[in-house]
């Protein structure tokens, strides 16, 4: 194919598209819709993993030592869960830090320090506390029933191992919600999709039905007839992109920094725009180029007899 020939295509489907402007706009509007779609499933996917492992790295076991343990024995204990197998970190927090970590977090909450004053006059409600996490998920079973074992049952408060496995359980089945429900979304609006594009494009072969007699006639070849088709299609999904493209940064843009503090995710903001966005331009051209071409090469088959 020369240049000539190229350019020659690729007017041919800019003058179906907008020959139908309204109906052209139309599909395109069908296909922003998909693509904006598709675009907030990756989104809300990305944003539940990234939720789940950050859980995953911060929650874990919670031991609580009663008044009677000893630094000895804390430090003991500190050591022999250390050394099982599938443990990756402990993090001791002592009754003053806990203390005064309450404290920071209630500041301007003079109620809840209020509280923290009656409780003193009868127990302090801060135990020295060891914060655990495993390598795998599926390590945290065993260490549990590990640290419940008689061997350190006297260093512990009756009720003193607290798993937290529940919030990471809740995120991935959070996780699986988002993806299923973003499937079944993606499913209906890709078979919609697919249904106006194909009604447009065979709305353009009927209305160019004398052109393509004739380029028949004049011996034209069938890529040669079906091109301009294919070309308006691609049109479609540039000019789709494009405005997915953009709905989508300034939406993240705005979003950002909302989101880092609701998740309490470390270092989110401009990393989001980054690390998210050219992926979705990408998935979305080549989605709307895909569904484009699927339609419109179902509608010339069908009405095309070539």
């Amino acid at each position: 194919m020369n240049f000539s020939t190229f350019n020659r295509l690729i007017r041919s489907g800019s003058t179906n598209f907008l020959r139908n402007l309204g109906v052209s706009l139309s599909a395109t509007a069908i296909m922003v819709v998909t693509l904006f779609i598709i675009s907030t499933v990756l989104v809300l996917y990305a944003l539940t993993d990234l939720s789940l492992n950050n859980a995953r790295d911060r929650v874990g076991i919670s031991v609580y030592f009663s008044d009677s343990a000893s630094t000895e024995e804390i430090g003991s204990a500190r050591e022999q869960i250390q050394a099982y197998p599938g443990v990756r970190s402990i993090t001791f927090t002592s009754k003053e830090q806990a203390r005064d970590r309450y404290i920071e977090r209630n500041k301007n909450r003079p109620r809840a320090l209020e509280a923290l004053k009656e409780l003193d006059r009868d127990t302090d409600p801060f135990p020295n506390s060891l914060a655990i996490t495993a390598d795998e998920f599926s390590n945290y079973e065993s260490i549990v029933n590990y640290i419940k074992s008689d061997r350190f049952k006297s260093y512990l408060l009756e009720d003193g191992v607290r798993d937290n496995r529940k919030i990471i359980d809740r995120l991935s089945r959070l996780t699986d919600v988002v993806r299923q429900l973003g499937i079944a979304l993606t499913v209906v609006f890709i078979a919609v999709t697919i249904m106006v594009m194909f009604n447009t494009i065979r709305l353009t072969i009927y209305n160019r039905r004398e052109e393509v007699e004739i380029m028949r006639l004049v011996g034209a070849t069938n890529w040669y007839i079906r091109m301009p088709f294919i070309i308006e299609s691609i049109i479609y999904a540039l000019l789709a992109t494009f405005i997915t493209s953009l709905a989508m940064l300034l939406l993240l843009s705005l979003t950002s920094s909302r989101i880092e503090t609701f998740l309490d995710l470390k270092n989110l903001g401009g990393n989001l725009i980054r690390g998210i966005f050219p992926y979705l331009v990408v998935i979305n051209l080549f989605t709307g180029i895909a569904l484009g071409v699927i339609a419109s090469t179902i509608a010339m088959r069908r009405y095309l007899k070539i």
